[in-house]
């Protein structure tokens, strides 16, 4: 898929996949959707004996941008996110010309949390999907051409409904496994496609 102009790079997510960051997941999806990219991330690759890090870093190194939402902490700690963004900074530096991007829910936790990347703001969304959006285009979206937070909105409402039809349809009420994941993508891009956000 293209956007309206410009290059189509691949976007890896390093996100919770639990019940309470559906919408947030949905609406990145939207969002980097929107601007003619490819979302990618973990849930995308099946398991055939290499485990989880190896096909995370492969991933990692096949796209040109990768957005690493820190905003679950607490108790129990979650240490992926941040692992994850460590593997991310190596392949940026040994990599270039990778990129990444930070999102949190709240200011300057960041600089408690990981400080290591003081230095490096991230976008913060307060929990929102609205905040979502505007955090991924405020870092992402093109010069020229870029949609609307309002025309993303839209497109995430209509994934966010087909995400809703997935896990009702079956046993798993959860849409972070392989194929809702693809599935999911497959209907943003044929929505934002319809929308003449994207030309595929």
């Amino acid at each position: 898929m293209s956007p309206r102009s410009g290059r189509t790079p691949s976007v890896f997510l390093n996100v919770p996949f639990d019940v309470g960051y559906e919408r947030q997941f949905v609406a990145l999806l939207a969002a980097i959707i929107s601007i003619g990219r490819t979302p990618r991330c973990v849930l995308e690759v099946a398991e055939v004996g290499l485990g989880r890090l190896t096909r995370v870093l492969s991933l990692l190194s096949d796209c040109e941008v990768s957005v690493h939402d820190l905003s679950r902490v607490g108790v129990p700690v979650r240490f992926n996110m941040p692992f994850e963004l460590g593997l991310a900074f190596a392949v940026a530096e040994l990599q270039p010309p990778h990129a990444f991007i930070l999102l949190e829910r709240t200011h300057y936790r960041i600089q408690k949390t990981l400080s290591d990347m003081n230095g490096r703001d991230p976008y913060i969304h307060g929990g929102t999907v609205r905040g979502i959006i505007d955090g991924v285009l405020n870092a992402l979206r093109p010069t020229a051409g870029a949609p609307t937070p309002a025309e993303v909105f839209q497109l995430y409402r209509t994934m966010y409904i087909a995400a809703q039809s997935l896990t009702s349809s079956g046993r798993r009420g959860t849409i972070f496994t392989r194929s809702r994941f693809l599935d999911l993508v497959a209907v943003g891009v044929e929505r934002a496609t319809q929308m003449g956000l994207i030309v595929p």
